[in-house]
């Protein structure tokens, strides 16, 4: 029991460090924020917080692992390939993402900097956006074999997935040069994917669907 008892402790402390340093990331440009900030906010010794990361480059890293982890449950991709109107999908998986995205906003905001003082996220960071382009690319095949896109995307379709995630991910690191990561700011990233990049490739049938989608 006691056992149990320090190990439930242990988890709980870890994830107030996490959630604490998440606070303080979204709030402050995380270059600011130390451990000993950190801490404090969690209201343990500094002491305490090395015993569960080694500094903060540790508790980038697993936060980003988190958001990681959350996206990939979230299956969105293969949800979007059964639905009836993937169309309407489209948008819901935006919307999803959007809201992930938010909770960890300071990590689009700060990625560039974030990156270039951690090599292990950095290394994550690469392997997961391949990933993540790829099934991109995926999903814009899927949706020409639905015939719900035009032929022409097939043209440089590798190219169309970079520039889909460029905007989906990155829009961020741009809109945080002039202001802050907002939910406004990543609701316009969505319509920028799907003003420029969806709704004037759509098929008849693809159009069907956009109308059905307005309707919800």
């Amino acid at each position: 029991m006691l056992l149990y008892t320090m190990i439930k402790k242990k988890i709980n402390t870890k994830e107030k460090i996490k959630q604490c340093a998440l606070k303080l990331f979204n709030e402050h440009d995380t270059s600011t924020i130390t451990t000993n900030h950190i801490a404090k906010e969690a209201g343990i010794s500094p002491g305490n917080l090395y015993y569960h990361f080694k500094n903060k480059e540790e508790i980038v890293l697993s936060l980003y692992k988190d958001l990681s982890e959350v996206y990939s449950s979230q299956k969105s991709f293969d949800i979007l390939q059964i639905s009836s109107n993937p169309i309407e999908q489209l948008h819901k998986n935006f919307d999803m993402i959007g809201i992930l995205f938010y909770e960890y906003r300071f990590l689009l905001r700060d990625s560039i900097v974030l990156m270039a003082s951690n090599k292990e996220l950095k290394e994550l960071f690469v392997k997961n956006q391949e990933k993540r382009i790829k099934q991109i690319q995926g999903t814009l095949e899927f949706l020409l074999k639905e015939e719900i896109l035009i032929s022409s995307v097939k043209e440089n379709i590798e190219k169309r997935a970079k520039l889909n995630w460029f905007i989906a991910s990155y829009w961020q690191t741009f809109t945080s040069t002039t202001g802050d990561v907002t939910k406004e700011s990543i609701e316009e990233a969505k319509e920028v994917f799907f003003e420029f990049m969806i709704y004037p490739n759509l098929t008849s049938k693809g159009k069907r669907l956009l109308i059905k989608t307005r309707k919800q």
